[in-house]
């Protein structure tokens, strides 16, 4: 996803399955053309009547063809880490059905909840990368038993499957990892400072790792380069802030890296994504934050303070559920566990609801006394924002939809989403 993964937007169709018979004796590129109008469950169902069949549901040439045809439908993939179990466990959520952006909202839509799809045993419990290349995730790195490791996983998002990639040169955790022109780029996450192994790249058509190394004309930048705190690709170029808060973009192109400004925040900003010229970052207590990437001055986008979101829930309508509705959406004020982007160039958001059997009504805002229910599970919530820039030079935000998508285990702690 981001990271974001890159969403796939699909516009899903509802049509009858053409009987196995005359779908294999049609050519290669018609069937093609008739799959790709096929939703992809319904395209998952046709896979099991035969190899053929799945051969082609799992083929990245439909998946370019449902993109030329316009015939695409919207998944996030979330990775979750739910204690004791150590293992990160994976699932998808379809964007459809309806949502508290609807008159007659269905809150509990199957198609607006997670649904598990196959995890890795032998995936990493925290600290890894990920990357989306080629209708796959990556997963790079992370730590294993407290030691950094230098393996690498793909997810095949078509067929569901995962296989073990060419592991790294260096064992890394918490690497930055980026994409530029079908390449995967490494950086950080490792001792090896002054080493050419402090970055990477890796080529999936040669399925080769390849080291980039530091510059020997600009002592600054070989400075605290150990901890990538945050990266970025925005034209071709990888923007990075290391933990000393100084900036560095490299131009995979050339080869070359130069120095930036200094970030002009300090403090916790993570999920950086880049939305046409522009970068966005989750700040504190639920700010969205936005800054030009050659500048770093990061400016709030407005319109999305707790109360805005309270608004949003309550749709007008001041009634118990509503009230309820609201309440969770104000909780996004603790912050967002995860940002990222979707191909429309909006931002889709997820933060965790538990509300405790004791509240202060006070606190929450609006008229009149309800109760508020509290929470037994810990619900994980969704939300897609739309940016605007104002004449005065401000980004706006307007909050499109928002709902429920799964129950959780009050322990769950981290949540990555693709």
């Amino acid at each position: 996803m981001s990271s974001e993964v890159s969403v796939s937007r699909h516009n899903k169709r509802k049509e009858m399955s053409p009987s196995s018979s005359r779908l294999l004796s049609l050519p290669d590129d018609v069937a093609l053309n008739c799959l790709s109008r096929l939703s992809r469950l319904d395209s998952a169902a046709l896979s099991l009547t035969s190899k053929s069949h799945r051969s082609l549901v799992v083929s990245p040439e439909l998946c370019r063809t449902r993109e030329l045809m316009g015939c695409t439908e919207e998944y996030y993939y979330v990775c979750l880490s739910i204690p004791p179990d150590p293992t990160p466990r994976w699932f998808i959520l379809h964007r459809g059905g309806p949502t508290l952006d609807d008159a007659a909202a269905v809150n509990n839509s199957v198609n607006q909840r997670l649904r598990p799809i196959p995890s890795h045993p032998c995936q990493p419990p925290e600290s890894s990368s990920f990357v989306e290349l080629d209708y796959g995730i990556y997963i790079i790195g992370g730590i294993i038993n407290g030691s950094p490791t230098s393996e690498v996983l793909r997810f095949d998002c078509l067929s569901h499957t995962w296989r073990r990639v060419r592991s790294m040169r260096v064992a890394r955790a918490s690497a930055a990892a980026n994409v530029v022109d079908g390449k995967i780029y490494v950086f950080g996450g490792c001792e090896e400072v002054d080493s050419s192994n402090w970055a990477e790249v890796f080529d999936p058509k040669t399925q080769t790792w390849d080291t980039l190394p530091l510059p020997d004309d600009d002592p600054e930048i070989r400075k605290n380069t150990s901890m990538i705190d945050k990266s970025v690709v925005m034209e071709g170029k990888v923007y990075a802030v290391d933990e000393e808060d100084q900036s560095f973009y490299y131009l995979p192109r050339e080869g070359i890296f130069r120095r930036g400004n200094h970030d002009s925040k300090s403090g916790n900003r993570k999920d950086w994504c880049a939305i046409g010229k522009l970068l966005y970052s989750c700040g504190t207590r639920g700010k969205i934050l936005w800054c030009e990437a050659e500048k770093l001055d990061w400016r709030e986008v407005m319109g999305l303070d707790a109360f805005d979101w309270c608004l949003f829930g309550l749709k007008g309508n001041y009634c118990a559920e509503n009230a309820n509705i609201a309440l969770k959406l104000h909780c996004t004020e603790d912050g967002f566990s995860r940002l990222s982007t979707n191909s429309r160039g909006n931002i889709v958001v997820f933060w965790k609801v538990h509300i405790p059997s004791t509240i202060d009504k006070k606190s929450f805002p609006g008229p009149g006394k309800f109760l508020i229910n509290s929470t037994k599970t810990l619900e994980l919530w969704c939300a897609e924002i739309s940016l605007n820039r104002s004449p005065g030079g401000e980004i706006w935000g307007k909050i499109e939809w928002a709902d429920l998508v799964s129950e959780l285990d009050p322990l769950s702690y981290t949540v990555k989403v693709f």
